[in-house]
């Protein structure tokens, strides 16, 4: 069974070859994304806390001294380490917008706890190297302001991530989520993270090796996640598609709620209770109309924009009607669209493969097209294909 020593000493290699992964092995052009550029060298900061953590637990024993001078030390680091971290993720969703209101909280907590830590050294006339009731009390307060401060960036996290779904999920012609399954996996982890944290740190023993383990593994998968969704065109589809929200926001509504410690996802309710005009609405539907019959909806890679810009209408506009159709979205208007001509080009050539009907009606994947049709239709293309020439 591996030693508290043993978990220590493995979890500072870990944190110390994060942060060197994050210093030296950037690709040309990331520094293109502000968010990216600020996010990496904030995860540079908190790993670097977090090795000199298990680098110090390791070297002096405090674990072997008792529980309270152990979670002393994890507490005056793992508070600062952890803020760190999340205000990186922070910047990635806000591409770099990171205001004085977002560390406020924070600093708040971590200078309380560490002032009460601090005072309970001082004032309890217990050597360090002992273990005192009075730092052991200071210790619980220190767990419960680290898991406000989590708490507080949880929501922080997860109110940013609903709307950068939103906006990328309406914003492509296909289901783009799994671009940000790594960032929803993230917040979870650094949520069960602060939850567990004050707990476990106060354990001695297995219980406390495993989480130890758990921990630094956990925390190696946000920072590898961050750093292979900055060096990937992710970023940049993502940041495409919040572009374009901004620009239909306005400057204006976007340095509002960069001001007011908002995000746009604020705005963009606002905006949704205020309905389109019977004249736009019969404006975009007959621009709708004769989009549909060009066949446009059968070139590949289409945006919100794109398609607005085909039908001479504002993309506000055309995204307003689609909430409101239907539809609901892009992907979901010109799935339908592509579906139909797909049936079309089934019956038409039979002896066309299914990679070669999903070319030609717009379909970038054929795994896509096989999902999207059997949800439609409730069989496959190759079943359709059968059924047609037996009728």
């Amino acid at each position: 069974m591996m030693t508290i020593g043993e978990m220590q000493f493995g979890g500072m290699l870990v944190m110390a070859m994060l942060t060197l992964m994050l210093v030296v092995c950037v690709p040309q052009g990331s520094n293109r994304h502000a968010g990216f550029v600020l996010a990496r060298w904030l995860m540079v900061g908190g790993t670097s806390l977090l090795t000199v953590q298990f680098l110090l637990q390791h070297q002096l024993g405090l674990r072997q001294l008792g529980v309270t001078q152990g979670v002393l030390l994890n507490l005056l680091l793992f508070m600062p380490a952890s803020m760190l971290i999340s205000v990186a993720i922070l910047s990635v969703q806000r591409q770099g917008r990171v205001n004085r209101g977002d560390w406020l909280l924070g600093t708040i907590l971590f200078g309380a706890a560490a002032l009460l830590l601090g005072l309970a050294v001082q004032t309890d006339g217990v050597p360090i190297s002992e273990d005192s009731a009075m730092l052991r009390y200071a210790e619980y307060v220190g767990a419960m302001l680290y898991s406000v401060m989590q708490c507080w960036f949880f929501r922080l996290h997860y109110k940013e991530f609903r709307r950068m779904r939103r906006t990328v999920d309406e914003y492509f012609d296909r289901d783009c989520e799994d671009l940000l399954t790594w960032m929803e996996l993230s917040i979870k982890l650094l949520a069960v993270l602060a939850l567990l944290v004050p707990m476990v740190i106060f354990l001695e023993g297995v219980p406390h090796i495993v989480f130890g383990v758990v921990f630094f593994f956990s925390i190696a998968y946000v920072v590898v996640s961050l750093y292979s969704y900055g060096i990937s065109e992710d970023l940049a589809r993502v940041e495409e598609a919040e572009d374009s929200e901004m620009m239909m926001m306005g400057a204006a509504d976007v340095a509002a709620a960069d001001t007011l410690n908002t995000d746009t996802a604020d705005v963009d309710a606002r905006e949704e209770e205020m309905p389109l005009s019977d004249e736009q609405r019969q404006r975009i539907a007959e621009a709708v109309e004769r989009w549909k019959q060009s066949g446009a909806y059968r070139q590949h890679d289409l945006t919100l924009d794109v398609v607005a810009h085909q039908m001479q209408v504002p993309t506000k506009q055309l995204r307003l009607w689609l909430r409101h159709s239907e539809y609901k979205k892009l992907a979901g208007f010109v799935n339908v669209l592509r579906i139909e001509e797909a049936k079309r080009v089934i019956r038409e050539h039979p002896e066309w493969d299914a990679e070669a009907v999903a070319d030609q009606c717009g379909f970038n994947h054929r795994e896509y097209f096989h999902r999207i049709f059997r949800q439609q239709l409730g069989m496959t293309p190759f079943q359709y294909q059968k059924q047609y020439a037996h009728s």
